[in-house]
């Protein structure tokens, strides 16, 4: 049997995500897949961070890194569908009692815990035959690995893709059939039902999502930064207001479901006051900041499976920028909904 570790040291930046998590366990599948082999399963890192302190100083907060089991998020009866798998404690199970034919494969100037042949992790050490450095760019590693296919044994060291997956463009069937496979526990979804009593076909999801934008000044630049400027330009209330109305007005739409991050509760109240003008009844569910980070991940996916029942979906801006959380929530029950966005200035 042939394995394939994606090891990421967890005293490094990665993410409070867990759609961009959920995205990048996504391509491990896709190479898994393309490889033949049996993926060890990850664990998720996640580096918590405040959006209302973000707002109020406009630096990057981030208190300490979580570590997360998958299965504590996903199905993995449904992942068995899509992925032949091994958890990362049975594999270093393996590894102590058979010696495989391994190699490590990272990017060049990373700082990769090699000693005597002898490759360290948080899990345990595993011996190495060869150690490679290589410049990959997203997927092109795809190409790379079969002159390595032979080896028992491929780890992969911080495969640190944080962006939206765009291989969907060129192999949109591989990848709606892993997309279908990724899906919440039973456990997350029992949490989620204290919605039910919501008339989805008659409820527009609105996903507002302000809060991260602050920061375009110290996270991006050039053409990114101008985006996101322009992003901001079309989640002014005053927008957000007439495309809410305009969707409501001609579907005869009654309920708005907001989920956003947004910490202005004077905007949500203009928001809210408006919309009662009109005779359209709010829910609002909102981002968390707590220190059971767990309880915000917990809260975060109850937004995306009640969201996703929505008939009526409205976001912002192109789908091959829109947030990971947004698209995940998107991409739920795509064929199933009336999508709509609202479209950047000219």
């Amino acid at each position: 049997m042939n394995y394939l570790f994606f090891y990421e040291n967890y005293n490094i930046y990665q993410t409070e995500q867990l759609c961009a998590n959920l995205y990048k366990l996504m391509e491990m599948i896709l190479l898994s897949r393309f490889l033949n082999r049996i993926l060890v399963l990850p664990n998720f890192y996640f580096t918590p961070r405040n959006n209302e302190l973000i707002n109020k100083t406009n630096s990057l907060i981030i208190d300490r890194v979580e570590f997360i089991d998958i299965s504590n998020v996903l199905d993995l009866d449904k992942l068995k569908e899509i992925c032949n798998f091994i958890t990362v404690t049975d594999y270093f199970k393996l590894i102590s009692e058979k010696e495989l034919d391994t190699i490590l494969i990272c990017k060049p100037c990373e700082d990769v815990p090699i000693n005597k042949n002898k490759y360290y992790t948080i899990y345990g050490n595993i011996k190495i035959s060869s150690h490679l450095e290589i410049d990959y760019d997203s997927l092109s590693i795809l190409n790379y690995f079969e002159k390595y296919n032979h080896c028992e044994n491929i780890i992969i060291h911080n495969y640190n893709r944080m962006y939206n997956p765009l291989w969907y463009k060129n192999n949109n069937e591989e990848y709606y059939k892993i997309r279908n496979c990724m899906k919440f526990n039973k456990f997350l979804n029992t949490c989620a039902n204290q919605y039910e009593n919501i008339d989805f076909n008659n409820t527009l999801l609105v996903h507002l999502r302000r809060g991260d934008f602050n920061l375009t000044d110290i996270l991006f630049e050039g053409e990114t930064n101008e985006y996101y400027k322009e992003y901001n330009n079309i989640n002014n209330m005053n927008n957000i207001i007439k495309g809410i109305l305009l969707i409501c007005t001609e579907h005869r739409i009654k309920n708005i479901f907001l989920l956003t991050n947004e910490t202005n509760k004077e905007e949500l109240n203009i928001l809210n006051n408006e919309l009662i003008k009109h005779d359209i009844n709010m829910i609002i569910h909102y981002s968390i900041n707590d220190n059971n980070y767990m309880k915000y991940i917990i809260n975060d996916i109850n937004g995306i499976i009640i969201g996703s029942k929505c008939k009526y979906q409205l976001y912002t801006g192109k789908y091959d920028r829109m947030s990971q959380y947004g698209r995940w929530l998107l991409e739920e029950y795509y064929d199933e909904r009336d999508v709509f966005f609202m479209k950047l200035f000219d």
